[in-house]
């Protein structure tokens, strides 16, 4: 995969998390019959974004790279009520495109991957063991801004089923203790 396409895989992926986040929050919290009310508090002037009585649309995100030498990430957050299209940058290794994105390591259980910290060589070819990704987060923030999503940059190991499926293990599945 090109690091185009995977930039725009991942924007799509990503906005679909979202789509669903916003749907599921909407659901759990039963906004249709008891919506919130509008935030006391606007920091933008898009009613869409205000509005808990209906999931609001959301648009194509922009996805931009760049090589970082630090840790690598993906800083994503949108606010409906700016109404502006939403952005994702993406801080990735001199590596990823060779050794994500061409490998086709993009994603790991529907989230993206934006480094791979270690391989797991005993099989060939290596596979990830431990990955960065970022899990995506999106609700209804009744105190200021709206609908809106954000992403949380995670390491986490990659554990492999028997057929070869890739699964991560979130930071708080693993043991603890000596």
């Amino acid at each position: 995969m090109r690091v185009g396409q995977a930039r725009e895989l991942i924007g799509q992926v990503v906005m679909d998390a979202v789509r669903s986040g916003f749907a599921a929050w909407f659901d759990d919290m039963d906004y249709v019959t008891h919506p919130d009310p509008p935030p006391g508090f606007r920091a933008g002037c898009e009613s869409a974004g205000h509005d808990a009585s209906r999931v609001p649309e959301v648009p194509a995100a922009r996805v931009e790279s760049r090589i970082t030498d630090g840790e690598p990430g993906m800083f994503f957050t949108y606010k409906v009520e700016y109404g502006a299209e939403p952005l994702i940058q993406l801080s990735v290794s001199r590596t990823w495109a060779r050794q994500v994105a061409a490998a086709g390591w993009v994603f790991v259980e529907g989230l993206p991957v934006v480094d791979v910290l270690e391989w797991d060589h005993s099989v060939t070819p290596a596979r990830p063991a431990r990955v960065r990704t970022a899990l995506i987060h999106a609700d209804y923030d009744a105190g200021m801004h709206g609908w809106r999503a954000h992403a949380d940059n995670r390491t986490c190991r990659v554990a492999w089923t028997g057929e070869g499926k890739a699964l991560l293990v979130m930071p708080w599945d693993e043991p603890s203790g000596p």
